[in-house]
């Protein structure tokens, strides 16, 4: 034990050893008491020409009285107070007395312990004003000690009763126990009780073994002892020297102080601090034992002490090294510091700085304040604390750390505006927020770091050029993982969180993307900069905004319970993202426009796919349950997909369908066209007019508010110039009307229809006069081609047109039907290769004119020609039939044809 005791305290001995010297100190003061008291109490003979320096010029030759052998004893009681005795003491006239080979010893209150001085010569001078003051000389080996065994040796001692003052002019000489010095000249004040040592002051404190191995040393240009204050002054180059170690020889650290300035602070005679001034500097040299070793300096130091070393306190430009083992010095910086040594722990103020390794991943640290315990390893910084470790910086308001063994950071607790930084060439990562925490591996690399409470994490790359820069909040907290190297692996959210990736600033065309979730979690690459992965759990949403603002870019918001992303190889640019869970997607135009309006889909599952080159939504898939909706139109499907580059809506699955406030279409697929306002259906297209208003009066049909209906195989839609082409066995058709071609082409803004390829219609509702009676039928149509047209009410059929209304057939090259304004047929005009038939009638023409309102049928021809099975036949240039009177009237010329017979032939009935 004892053995372990002295290893815990050798390297500061010296200081151990400071209240001895105090003791050493106090003991000159009290010798030169001794010397004004003994002087006081004798009176003897003087000598021949003695002289000394501040030694009375001029002295009394007349003897008064001599004695050889003087010796007294002054007592009280049975107590001795003092005891003196010379070989010679001699009177002079001027009352001043001359001893030789003088001895003194003064007793202490219980008469047993004293106090002694011998010198060879002594000389007594009163002073001449009638008081009791006198100057004493000593002169020729000077030596006292003291009671508590304080040894003094001087060649000359002067003492002043008036000032109380003993002045040494030479060298002079102490020692006590284990501590000896000297001093060229001193000083003694009695009565300000202070000890001034004037110049070349040695002080050394020896080993406690036998042999006395020097262990300790103190130099300075002066030293002034203040007992009344409790203090020691060292000035001018104090310098310090400590050698710990034992009889056995096994040195542990020596140490050298040096400063301008030193001030020792004392109690009962025994040294509580010292106060080391100007330029301090402390070194503790490494040995062959040990390769620790430790350098401080300082503008000012107080050392703390209770029979050892227990504090020492330092002040202004604190500088402070320490090394083992052959590693690099830990160095440290302030102000201001305070060393506490059982607890082996720095408190330090003040600009504080300190550096555990100087090498090529150095750690800085760097605080207001700081309390630093060495040997736990654990520092805690007070205001802007910030450290530094190689690529990695953390700083806060107030920060907890722990070390290696190695003096490495191993982790750390920032409290209060924490922040947190690694740099790497090719980006740079930040991590904010009230409470932040970080642990570091053995290879001094990052490892995890932690915001505990809202915070926000930002990854800047260094090429803004080419890379996307990464911004991450959350409220909860934020956890950052890294791989080995060091090197960020994944990024994790609790709480409400924003992920920003902002594109780069060179392409103007690019898109800067928000994802918002109730946690996140980011994956990257082995490389520690490229984003691999990030998923979005929890009301999440996806916002995508163009840093351009033009007709064909939209601001894109995609929500969902939950977001998988992955991205390009490089860049931090999303490529690809699926939303899961009854995902809605928003686009809105960044610029407005007439009939672009705010895109809307919804879906089971959504999938986004980004562009390389713009970073914007390429694609988006709508899986399950699908709908799309912009303005009033609105398309759903089992699928639907959405491209930017044509913006185009494709619907597949299910039973696609399409709609607007004027109509509804199905199809098995359905492609719609959003920049261009066109819509393309394929497979068994089905279009629903919500009435006949809604085709903009296109169709021939009466029931204004009645629907109509469109099919075919395929169909295409204008929906800026209004138009539909059916194409593939297209029937449109309103109740038991319908038209049918092989192509509808629809025109609403004109109100026109044009049918093309085996055209046929069917019209119901048509009136006729059959037997005087007034009736309705339908009119069946085939043609070629159909055209009809609103404002004209008429319907137009050509190329191979056959007209049927019950047993009346019309075959023409074309046919021109005009309609009323009850959509009722008024004329029809039928021209080229016109033939007519009806029951036991037949009309043959190049021209046929049919009005309702009399029901007469004109007919003309080269010649026209009517044919009655029961009545004849007739023909001429013109040829009027009165369908309801069954009568037939015939022309041989008219404006149409100028000349011309007319020819008859009548059968007459038996």
């Amino acid at each position: 034990m004892a053995v372990k005791q002295r290893k815990n305290t050798n390297n500061l001995k010296f200081r151990a050893k400071m209240p001895l010297l105090a003791r050493v100190l106090a003991g000159c003061a009290l010798a030169a008491t001794i010397v004004a008291i003994g002087i006081a109490f004798y009176r003897g003979s003087g000598y021949k020409e003695f002289r000394m320096k501040g030694f009375p010029a001029v002295l009394s030759k007349d003897v008064v009285a001599e004695v050889h052998g003087y010796e007294r004893r002054e007592a009280e009681g049975d107590k001795v107070k003092y005891y003196i005795k010379a070989d010679k003491a001699t009177i002079f006239t001027d009352n001043h007395q001359e001893l030789e080979n003088v001895f003194l010893q003064v007793f202490d209150e219980t008469g047993e312990n004293s106090d002694r001085i011998s010198a060879q010569k002594a000389v007594y001078v009163p002073a001449t004003d009638g008081t009791k003051n006198f100057n004493a000389y000593f002169a020729g080996n000077v030596d006292i000690e003291t009671r508590d065994a304080l040894k003094v040796k001087t060649e000359q001692l002067v003492y002043n009763k008036e000032t109380e003052t003993a002045e040494a002019e030479e060298l002079i000489e102490f020692s006590r126990e284990n501590v000896k010095g000297k001093s060229f000249g001193a000083i003694v004040k009695v009565r300000e009780k202070s000890l001034e040592l004037l110049k070349d002051v040695e002080i050394n404190s020896l080993g406690d073994g036998e042999n006395k191995i020097e262990q300790a040393k103190i130099k300075a240009g002066h030293a002034f002892f203040n007992q009344t204050e409790g203090k020691i002054e060292f000035k001018q180059d104090v310098n310090v020297n400590i050698t710990p170690g034992s009889d056995t020889g096994a040195l542990e650290q020596p140490t050298d102080i040096k400063s301008d300035l030193a001030t020792a602070f004392f109690t009962d005679k025994e040294i509580k601090k010292i106060e080391l001034t100007g330029n301090v500097d402390v070194y503790q040299k490494p040995t062959g034992a040990s390769s620790k070793w430790t350098k401080t300096k300082a503008n000012r130091a107080v050392a703390n002490i209770d029979k050892e070393l227990k504090q020492l306190e330092l002040f202004e430009n604190v500088d402070i090294e320490t090394a083992a083992n052959n590693s690099k010095p830990t160095k440290i910086k302030a102000n201001y510091a305070v060393y506490e040594k059982d607890a082996d722990k720095f408190e330090l103020k003040n600009g504080v700085e300190i550096v555990t390794v100087e090498d090529g991943q150095p750690t800085t640290i760097r605080s207001s304040k700081a309390i630093y315990e060495q040997s736990n390893g654990k520092i805690f910084l007070t205001g802007s604390a910030e450290i530094t470790q190689g690529n990695d910086f953390l700083r806060g308001d107030n920060l907890t750390a722990e070390l290696f063994p190695n003096k490495k950071l191993k982790n750390s607790f920032a409290r209060g505006n924490a922040y947190l930084k690694q740099t790497t060439p090719e980006r740079t990562t930040e991590v904010s927020g009230n409470e932040l925490n970080a642990v570091f591996g053995d290879n001094q690399q990052l490892q995890l770091a932690n915001v505990v409470g809202a915070g926000k994490a930002v990854l800047i790359p260094a090429n803004a050029n080419e890379y996307s820069r990464v911004t991450l909040s959350a409220p909860n907290a934020i956890r950052l993982n890294f791989n080995d190297g060091g090197l960020l692996q994944q990024m994790q959210t609790e709480g409400r969180t924003m992920v920003q990736l902002i594109a780069p600033n060179n392409n103007t065309a690019a898109a800067n993307k928000k994802l918002t979730a109730d946690t996140v979690k980011t994956i990257l690459s082995g490389n520690g900069k490229d984003l691999t992965k990030a998923e979005a759990v929890g009301n999440a949403e996806l916002f995508v905004e163009p840093l351009r603002s033009a007709p064909e870019n939209y601001r894109t918001t995609i929500n969902a319970p939950r977001f998988d992303c992955d991205f390009f190889e490089t860049g931090n640019n999303a490529k690809f993202c699926s939303a899961t869970g009854k995902a809605k997607s928003v686009r809105v135009p960044t610029v407005s426009g007439e009939n672009r309006g705010t895109q809307t889909i919804l879906a089971d599952r959504l999938n986004a796919s980004f562009s390389g080159q713009t970073k914007d939504v390429e694609r988006l898939d709508a899986i399950g349950n699908a709908k799309f909706f912009e303005l009033d139109r609105n398309g759903n499907a089992e699928n639907i997909t959405f491209t930017a580059g044509d913006e185009t809506v494709r619907l597949r699955g299910g039973e696609p369908t399409f709609s607007d406030s004027r109509a509804r279409a199905k199809a098995f697929e359905v492609d719609w066209d959003t920049k261009n306002e066109k819509s393309y259906l394929r497979g068994k297209v089905s279009t629903s007019y919500y009435s006949q208003k809604q085709t903009g009066g296109a169709t021939p049909f009466g029931q204004t508010n009645a629907p109509v209906f469109i099919t075919s195989e395929t169909a295409e839609f204008d929906h800026r110039a209004e138009t539909g082409i059916y194409t593939g066995n297209a029937r449109a058709w309103q109740d038991n009307n319908y038209v049918r071609a092989d192509k509808l082409i629809l025109r609403q803004k004109e109100g026109q229809l044009f049918g093309e390829g085996a055209v046929q219609s069917l019209l119901y509702n048509v009136k006729q006069m059959q037997n005087g009676k007034e009736s309705t039928a339908p009119v069946f149509a085939t043609a070629q081609k159909l055209f009809y047209v609103k404002d004209k009410n008429t319907l137009r059929y050509e190329t191979d047109v056959d007209v049927r209304q019950g047993t009346d057939r019309i075959v023409a090259s074309t046919v021109n039907v005009y309609l009323n304004d009850k959509n009722e047929v008024s004329q029809t005009i039928a021209e080229n290769n016109v033939v007519i038939t009806q029951p036991q009638r037949k009309a043959v023409g190049d021209y046929a004119q049919y009005t309702a309102a009399n029901e007469s049928v004109i007919l003309r021809g080269n010649p026209a020609r009517i044919e009655d099975s029961e009545n004849g036949s007739s023909q001429g240039a013109q040829v009027t039939i009165f369908l309801r009177e069954n009568r037939i009237v015939g022309e041989s010329r008219t404006n149409q044809t100028n000349t011309g017979r007319i020819r008859s032939v009548y059968k007459i009935k038996k």
